[in-house]
C-alpha cells in the first residue's frame, strides 16, 4: 500500500534527493518530514527519514569535528578489506557467539560504549564480526546506531539460543520497520537513477502495468531511471525503494536443535550450529548465501597464494584480472585455471567461468603476472 503523498512533499523530497550538498540536503529532508501527515500508514517512511536525517546530522558533526581538529567516538566502521558480517541477538547470547567465533573475550559492557569488532577465520576466509545487538533492554539510542552498523554490513547473522521464536519475529519487524528487508534472496524493485532516457522498466509485475509504475515515480519528479521489477512487486514495493529499501542478506544461526520448520518459516537461511559443524562449514555457507566464491591465484611455477580473492558467484577470468590490477586485464593474453582435485590445469579465455576452490594463474602479452 502505498502512502499518497500530497504533491507539495512530492515536491519537496525530489529537491531533496536532487541536491549533492549535506547541510542543504538535511534542511530539505526536515522540511520533507514535516510536510506530509503522520498515521500508521507511513510509520515505515517517517523512520527512513528519521534515520536519513541523523545520518546527514552524523556527516555534518564529523565534518565540524575534522576541522575543529578535535576526537570523538564515531559509531562508524570504515570498510577494509574483509567481508563485514553484523551479528544480531540478545546482548548475551550475541557476545557469547562472538567471543566463541573470534576467541575475544568481550565483557557485556563493552559493545554498549564503542563498536566492537572481532575476526573470524574458516574455509580460507577471514571475517569481520561487528556487534550488533538487538536487545529491548537496550535503549532507541544505542539500537539506532547497531541498526546503522547492520545495514553498512555485507551481510548479517542473527543468533538464536533460548530466546522464543516471538523474539525472531521482533528482529523481523525491527528490520522492516526500518526499510531493511532480511528475508528475500533479491530486491522486488530496485531503482537505478540515469542521466537520461526517460523511466525505463525491466522484468514484469503482475500486480501493477508499467504505466502506473512510470506515473507514480514521474509524481517524484524522477524523469530519467532503470527501474528493475519483479512479478510479486506492486506499488508500494515501488515506493518502498524510491525511499531507500534495502535488502541485507542475513542467516540465521540456532544454537540449538529443534524448531528448524517454524524458524525456516521466518528466515529461510537456517543453521544449526553445534557439534556437527565447524568454522569451516560455517564460512561456507555464509559465502554460499552471499553468492560468493574463493579464487586463488599463482604466478608461474609458484604455489597458490593461500589467501584467496573473494569474487561474486559467476565471476570470469578476466573479473579476476581486472580485481587484481587493471594492467593485468589491458594486457590479458589467456589464464590457466587448476580445479579441485585436478593435477592438471586448463588454459582458458577471457568469458571462462571460475568455480569455488579454482586456482588461476594469468599471463599477459607483456609478462607471466606474478602474485
Amino acid at each position: 500500500m502505498v502512502t499518497n503523498l500530497p504533491e507539495k512533499a512530492k515536491a519537496k523530497w525530489a529537491e531533496a534527493i536532487a541536491t549533492k550538498d549535506p547541510a542543504k540536503k538535511l534542511s530539505l529532508l526536515k522540511e520533507f518530514y514535516s510536510s506530509f501527515p503522520k498515521h500508521k500508514g507511513t510509520e515505515k517512511l517517517e523512520m527512513s527519514i528519521k534515520r536519513q536525517i541523523a545520518s546527514l546530522e552524523e556527516e555534518l558533526e564529523r565534518i565540524k569535528t575534522r576541522k575543529k581538529g578535535t576526537s570523538r567516538l564515531e559509531w562508524v566502521i570504515k570498510k577494509g578489506e574483509l567481508l563485514q558480517l553484523a551479528m544480531v541477538g540478545t546482548l548475551s547470547t550475541t557476545i557469547s557467539f562472538f567471543n566463541f567465533l573470534t576467541g575475544l573475550d568481550l565483557k557485556p559492557h563493552e559493545p554498549l560504549m564503542r563498536p566492537t569488532l572481532g575476526v573470524f577465520e574458516g574455509f580460507d576466509v577471514q571475517f569481520q564480526l561487528i556487534v550488533a545487538p538487538f536487545d529491548r533492554r537496550i535503549s532507541e539510542e544505542k539500537l539506532e546506531k547497531f541498526i546503522s552498523l547492520s545495514r553498512n554490513a555485507d551481510g548479517i547473522i542473527i543468533v538464536l539460543d533460548h530466546e522464543h521464536l516471538n523474539y525472531v519475529k521482533d528482529v523481523i519487524d525491527w528490520f522492516e520497520l526500518h526499510n531493511i528487508d532480511i528475508r528475500s534472496d533479491y530486491p522486488k524493485v530496485e531503482i537505478i537513477p540515469t542521466p537520461s532516457g526517460g523511466i525505463r522498466i525491466i522484468g514484469s509485475s503482475n500486480f501493477c502495468d508499467d504505466k502506473k509504475i512510470i506515473d507514480f515515480i514521474s509524481s517524484y519528479k524522477i524523469r530519467n531511471a532503470i527501474v528493475k521489477i519483479t512479478q510479486d512487486s506492486n506499488l508500494g514495493d515501488v515506493e518502498s525503494a524510491l525511499f531507500g529499501r534495502m535488502l541485507k542478506k542475513a542467516i540465521l544461526i540456532s544454537l540449538r536443535r529443534g524448531r528448524i520448520d517454524e524458524l525456516k518459516a521466518l528466515i529461510p537461511n537456517v543453521i544449526v550450529f553445534d557439534s556437527s559443524i565447524n568454522k569451516d562449514n560455517l564460512a561456507s555457507y555464509i559465502l554460499e548465501r552471499l553468492g560468493l566464491i574463493r579464487i586463488y591465484t599463482k604466478g608461474m611455477e609458484e604455489e597458490p597464494e593461500r589467501k584467496p580473492l573473494i569474487m561474486k558467484k559467476g565471476a570470469k577470468a578476466i573479473d579476476v584480472a581486472e580485481n587484481i590490477h587493471k594492467d593485468l586485464a589491458r594486457f590479458f593474453q589467456h589464464a590457466k585455471v587448476w580445479r579441485k582435485g585436478e593435477l592438471d590445469g586448463v588454459r582458458v579465455g577471457k568469458s571462462f567461468e571460475l568455480m569455488d576452490g579454482d586456482t588461476i594463474e594469468i599471463r599477459t602479452h607483456l609478462k607471466v603476472y606474478r602474485t
